[in-house]
């Protein structure tokens, strides 16, 4: 678990971000990029904090793997959203416990096959996120369906990245105050199945 605050130093992308109207829409669309050393352009905001933060300013520079490309999304969540779902340990959440995965793959395999992405990363780029309440990215030390083993809990904070092994058991607390904004990107080795450039049908799963 790698946590930076203040990541981004480049003001006019920072601002542009905060200021994009349409930054946090498409809640469940799950895009792929092919990476800046592809023919594929740097040509959306999204893009460029992708290359912000893993080409010009990657967090990870003795790290040994190679990779296809870029899985993200976005997502937001406030109280009385209707999002919220009770987990397996009776706790409320507004994402429940899960591993991310190939999602197509995982169902058209019974649910007996699992690929992960190399690195998960969750960064914050809306103020307002301060001033919620609840919210916590928490992350337990386990690839099982467990809570009974250590855990890290994140708060959410404008401008900090978090990189960690999205391979593993993570959730995110019901919100009950303000609103949570965050964009999750994932490094992939291999594409994942049901991902085209563009977008990914089928919804995250959750276990329960």
């Amino acid at each position: 678990m790698i946590i930076i605050d203040n990541f981004i130093q480049d003001e006019s992308l920072l601002n542009d971000i905060v200021n994009d109207q349409d930054f946090f829409n498409h809640r469940g669309t799950y895009m792929w990029w092919d990476g800046w050393w592809s023919d594929s352009p740097v040509d959306t905001l999204k893009k460029r904090l992708i290359n912000y933060i893993w080409n010009e300013n990657c967090p990870l520079i003795d790290a040994d793997y190679e990779i296809e490309g870029f899985e993200y999304w976005t997502g937001r969540h406030t109280p009385g959203d209707g999002l919220v779902e009770v987990g397996f340990d009776n706790v409320s959440y507004h994402l429940r416990h899960h591993f991310d995965k190939d999602e197509a793959l995982w169902h058209e395999s019974g649910k007996t096959t699992i690929v992960c992405p190399i690195i998960g990363t969750v960064f914050y780029p809306d103020p307002q996120v301060d001033d919620i309440e609840g919210g916590e990215l928490i992350m337990w030390d386990t690839q099982e369906v467990r809570v009974d083993v250590p855990y890290e809990i994140i708060r959410p904070k404008f401008n900090r990245l978090v990189i960690f092994d999205a391979f593993k058991l993570h959730a995110v607390y019901e919100v009950t105050k303000g609103v949570r904004s965050a964009i999750a990107i994932n490094l992939w080795a291999q594409r994942p199945s049901g991902l085209k450039t563009g977008e990914l049908v089928d919804e995250r799963s959750y276990l329960s």
